[in-house]
């Protein structure tokens, strides 16, 4: 019994003293607050099968080292709250029931994105208003430190912005959207 109340005295103790303060430390780095971009904008395809969403033109500053991420609006589903659109990462492929395809696709500099339809069904006999017309797509610029982590799921917007949010990186808030 003495050796415990010797022991918790000795704790009461040392939990007591109080001595200087250190000298300061050297100051840290400012937290970096790394934000994408996000731009939504309806496109027609004309008969080159291709169109062209130029970054500079709309006030946009995308680094060599960013990455670009094109979605495309594939449906719409209702809500309450209005319609929310369901988002497809590119490339994206359309199979018919006669063996053919359509792929929509992309590629980018730090310039611009090209996105175009290549594939092996006869572009004529399709719908202009399901496959050229009106067609809804969403860029987003991702810092590349982020997009480069491989256990990141970019594969549609929805699980892009919970990596964001679960990352601490953030996508800006207010989605450009560029009318025809």
């Amino acid at each position: 019994m003495k050796k415990l109340i010797l022991i918790c005295l000795s704790i009461f103790t040392l939990i007591a003293c109080e001595g200087d303060r250190g000298p300061q430390g050297p100051p840290g780095f400012d937290g970096q607050n790394i934000l994408g971009s996000t731009i939504e904008f309806t496109a027609d395809f004309p008969l080159s099968n291709e169109v062209y969403f130029d970054f500079f033109d709309n006030g946009i500053e995308v680094f060599e080292s960013d990455a670009i991420l094109v979605y495309r609006s594939e449906q719409t589903i209702s809500d309450p709250s209005g319609p929310i659109n369901v988002w497809k990462q590119l490339p994206q492929t359309i199979y018919f029931n006669n063996g053919t395809e359509l792929a929509y696709n992309f590629d980018h500099t730090f310039e611009d994105v090209r996105i175009f339809i290549e594939g092996t069904t006869n572009f004529d006999t399709l719908n202009p208003d399901e496959y050229y017309n009106n067609q809804l797509f969403r860029i987003v610029i991702v810092p590349s430190d982020f997009a480069n982590d491989p256990s990141i799921n970019l594969e549609t917007y929805q699980s892009l912005l919970k990596e964001v949010q679960k990352q601490g990186f953030q996508l800006d808030p207010k989605t450009i959207r560029v009318e025809k």
